[in-house]
């Protein structure tokens, strides 16, 4: 078995996440993501850098992998053309896959599943839920705090008959009914991956992508006062902060594990034709906050992100996937990385409804 090296600028941190692997073959050290050159130095004879830093090391951890001839593998984007550099991983003989979380990244393998079983693709809709509640927190983070608001306050897009479509922040609002026990909520069109990678690697015609998050009207409230009072400005150099006066009073999502009450739930719906017959496909998975933190000492959404990253890792170490270049998550082969998820206790429903004959 080889060795697994955690990372942090923090060493202390690295250490903490050593202990609880209780692995005797993971070390821990220091490494700032923003220097690729360390790390590069860090990454070398590894032979899988994962990136879960936030998305602005993305770039510096990229081409630290790239110069240390390691395959890569990150959990969101923050790129307008992530694959911009598919050919550079080419060249180099390098595997490298972007937005391997749960949404993107779950959600991808999901859409990938029931698009294989369709003949044709003409919409897919993406829809992330939660019921999360707390006495101790008004304002609940279940991920980067920093990334939840910037990409709620981002104008998102839809991708409409084969073209984009902007929308404004909390825009595109619907009533969607999540399974139980999440339920219906309220969501909304947020700034998400799903809607740049699926139309254009998931093909068969597909002319619909949409990404919704569920959003409360407390919530919504909220990040319109942030908005509003500029309480989420980067400020001026060696001056004030707003941002990061925001975000150090919010708590972390790690912090909210055995705190929070609700459950998680993510659903995609695909719909097409097949053999000559208006089909839908639709996958989902839930998982209660409590539960999660009973069996995993974690919250659900931060299971339902790390567990489906540890799939697509696996599928790399293993070879299951080993085609050179740079590739969204729905490039994985589906029954592998539900089998992973199965394994560790992700349970995956699937249903399939023909609506109706198309005419002829």
């Amino acid at each position: 078995m080889g060795e697994l090296l955690v990372a942090d600028v923090d060493l202390r941190l690295a250490e903490a996440a050593v202990r609880r692997t209780g692995r005797p073959n993971a070390r821990a050290i220091a490494v700032d993501a923003s220097d690729a050159s360390a790390v590069a130095a860090a990454g070398r004879g590894c032979r899988l850098i994962v990136n879960a830093t936030l998305p602005r090391f993305n770039r510096s951890v990229q081409e630290g992998a790239w110069e240390a001839g390691t395959n890569y593998m990150d959990l969101a984007s923050d790129s307008a053309d992530p694959y911009a550099d598919a050919e550079s991983w080419k060249r180099r003989s390098l595997t490298a896959l972007v937005g391997a979380g749960e949404d993107p990244g779950m959600s991808n393998v999901f859409v990938r599943h029931a698009a294989d079983a369709l003949d044709r693709v003409e919409s897919i809709r993406v829809r992330d839920g939660d019921s999360a509640t707390s006495s101790e927190f008004p304002f609940l983070c279940l991920f980067s705090p920093e990334t939840f608001i910037e990409e709620t306050l981002h104008r998102s897009r839809i991708f409409e008959a084969g073209a984009y479509v902007d929308v404004p922040p909390f825009g595109a609002r619907e009533e969607y009914d999540f399974p139980a026990p999440v339920g219906r909520a309220t969501v909304y069109s947020v700034d998400h991956e799903e809607v740049d990678s699926l139309p254009r690697f998931i093909g068969k015609g597909v002319r619909y992508v949409d990404f919704k998050l569920a959003l409360d009207d407390p919530t919504v409230r909220t990040l319109q006062l942030i908005r509003d009072l500029k309480l989420f400005e980067v400020g001026t150099p060696g001056g004030p902060s707003p941002r990061r006066t925001l975000l150090g009073t919010l708590p972390r999502p790690g912090d909210l594990a055995g705190r929070i009450d609700g459950s998680a739930a993510l659903v995609v719906e695909v719909t097409g034709e097949k053999g000559g017959r208006r089909t839908q496909v639709t996958l989902g998975t839930t998982l209660g906050h409590k539960e999660a933190f009973a069996a995993h000492q974690t919250t659900g959404t931060a299971y339902l992100t790390g567990t489906p990253a540890a799939a697509a890792a696996l599928l790399l170490i293993d070879g299951e996937f080993a085609e050179p270049g740079l590739f969204p998550p729905e490039s994985l082969p589906p029954a592998p990385f539900l089998h992973h998820l199965a394994e560790r206790g992700i349970s995956v429903w699937e249903r399939v409804s023909v609506e109706r004959t198309l005419s002829a």
